[in-house]
């Protein structure tokens, strides 16, 4: 009768549990931005919450939380989990910042789970002001440094995903810039604006208001990081059809702690792949020349695994 009992009262246990799973989410979800307001990844993290709530009707915030390339947040929603109802929004540069030693309290694929890969982003590229007189393509770009080793300055911030792409560019050209911290993307366009800086790593989208045929024409695209043109921008050329087999996807995701359940992570996965039909997040991804994805959150795993394994081969040299 004990054994029954005790059996019972497990059963019950175990249906409360699942009930109230099943009810998630309850309240609202906090989506924590490593970033300040103004970036892509402040953007897309906006964009991902109006189609939660505009499909699913989820109450969804967007908190920015900067500070240690991701550090900052990763760690404090760690330790305040608040039962599966914060994530940290963030994207690959993260591998980077890992790799490199920077995250000392953590290690995102074993202390986080991945909840799936809402975004990539295709439109890394190098860009400059138009009004430059030494170059205006690859190709000219690549003659010119060859004939002035170190003369031309490409903005960056160290241990970022465009330092990768630089490192990158540097091997398959056998070039080397003056690889400048200019600071966040913002600060970036702000310094190429000004013809402080020579070429800037960024993604496309960022500054498709200054290219010509969208915008003002201030500065030109010299190519993006990627295996074939933008649906949405087929002017910019590759950089891999200009002789550079250099190619990297921004991928962003969304992590919480190992210690939330698995039946949140599917259940903010199956989210995800509601919304990649929402109109106004297909709408905005076509606008900014991101690409809506969709994976399950082993894939998800999978995928961040597969594209740190890639960038520790280029940043072998910088890894202590």
């Amino acid at each position: 009768m004990k054994k029954f009992l005790t059996l019972a009262l497990a059963i019950v246990m175990a249906l409360a549990c699942v009930c109230a799973l099943a009810e998630w989410p309850e309240r609202a979800i906090e989506l924590i931005v490593p970033a300040n307001p103004g970036g892509d990844t402040d953007a897309n993290a906006r964009a991902l919450a109006a189609a939660l709530n505009e499909t699913l009707g989820w109450n969804v915030i967007v908190s920015n939380m900067a500070g240690g390339s991701g550090a900052v947040s990763f760690e404090d929603v760690l330790s305040n989990p608040d039962d599966g109802y914060r994530f940290v929004f963030y994207h690959s540069g993260a591998c980077i910042t890992q790799m490199m030693g920077m995250y000392e309290e953590f290690n995102v694929l074993d202390d986080f789970k991945l909840a799936g890969m809402p975004f990539l982003d295709y439109s890394n590229a190098f860009v400059i002001n138009s009004a430059n007189p030494n170059f205006s393509d690859i190709p000219s770009l690549v003659e010119y440094m060859k004939a002035n080793p170190g003369a031309v300055s490409f903005a960056t911030e160290t241990g970022s995903f465009t330092h990768l792409h630089v490192v990158a560019f540097q091997e398959a050209a056998g070039v080397e810039f003056n690889i400048v911290d200019a600071g966040t993307a913002a600060q970036k366009t702000t310094e190429l604006l000004g013809q402080r800086l020579d070429v800037i790593g960024t993604q496309a989208g960022l500054v498709r208001d200054y290219l010509p045929e969208i915008g003002t024409g201030e500065f030109t695209c010299l190519g993006i990081l990627a295996d074939e043109r933008l649906e949405s921008a087929p002017q910019i050329p590759t950089l891999k059809e200009q002789g550079y087999d250099v190619v990297f996807s921004k991928f962003f995701y969304l992590a919480a702690p190992n210690s939330v359940d698995d039946s949140i992570i599917a259940a903010m996965n199956e989210g995800l792949a509601k919304v990649v039909d929402n109109e106004g997040l297909k709408e905005y991804a076509k606008n900014q020349w991101v690409n809506i994805s969709s994976m399950t959150p082993e894939e998800t795993e999978a995928y961040y695994a597969e594209q740190y394994n890639l960038y520790s081969g280029y940043l072998a040299d910088y890894i202590e």
